[in-house]
């Protein structure tokens, strides 16, 4: 490993801030489903999901949870790997995803609402998806996928008082820990709704990272990871080039908020 790469490593490891240019590439999902009406455009087909994922792997691209994708980092081994995370933990990701994952060799982070588990996403407009229960959790921890949080009920965090940041943030965290029996080290800001002392929240309830959608360059770090979202028209080429200009494009979003 070069020394410039350990010098990155450690700078964002140290204060958790990261330059643009090591920001990883990170997929956002939430369901994997043929469905009839989708007004917030959140399902992907099993089908599209498929050749996605296809096409990460001949494009000799890893597909990984968080979790692994930072202990590579710190190693300086992660020039071929890509996050891939799913929001919310609707059901069909583990009847849906999880197979093509496995497929693969992929790995993936599932982020939990912990207070709708079993559940149904009713904070959206439109039509009603099953989330997963506690038992279904734990089988996709089994079967290798990290569990994150994304809060305990998905309310948008960005201005929340203090009481709701600790009851969305901390308490989510051992709620599920509890689910899985195992440390939760992720934590997703539901609709991307975050502000420093949200970001705070969740640095000072021992998450270790927390994935956004789109954040000011100068936030970005392992309390604001950015995702570049992924749907049903993202064919290879659409893949291709996400993957060729996704640091260019956080730039432009960040300049947007």
């Amino acid at each position: 490993m070069s020394t410039s790469r350990m010098i990155r490593g450690e700078s964002w490891l140290q204060d958790g801030s990261m330059l643009l240019r090591d920001v990883p590439l990170v997929l956002m999902y939430h369901g994997i489903a043929q469905v009839a009406e989708d007004p917030n455009k959140l399902c992907v087909s099993p089908r599209r999901f498929a050749e996605q994922m296809a096409w990460l792997a001949r494009n000799g691209l890893q597909g990984v949870g968080m979790g692994t994708l930072l202990d590579a980092m710190r190693a300086g081994r992660h020039a071929r790997m890509v996050g891939i995370t799913f929001d919310d933990g609707y059901v069909n990701v583990a009847e849906a995803a999880l197979p093509v994952l496995q497929g693969h060799g992929f790995g993936a982070t599932a982020f939990i609402i912990s207070g709708r588990l079993g559940g149904t996403n009713e904070w959206d407009e439109g039509p009603a998806w099953p989330l997963m229960s506690a038992d279904q959790v734990r089988s996709l921890a089994a079967a290798g996928i990290e569990i994150g949080s994304h809060s305990a009920t998905h309310v948008r965090l960005a201005g929340a008082s203090e009481e709701q940041l600790a009851s969305e943030v901390g308490a989510s965290r051992s709620a599920l820990a509890e689910v899985v029996g195992a440390e939760i080290r992720g934590f997703a800001y539901p609709c991307g709704s975050m502000d420093s002392r949200a970001r705070q929240a969740v640095r000072d309830a021992g998450y270790e990272y927390a994935c956004a959608v789109e954040t000011r360059v100068a936030d970005i770090g392992l309390m604001a990871l950015p995702r570049i979202y992924v749907g049903e028209q993202d064919g290879r080429a659409r893949m291709a080039l996400k993957r060729r200009v996704y640091r260019n494009y956080i730039a432009w979003r960040g300049k947007q908020i």
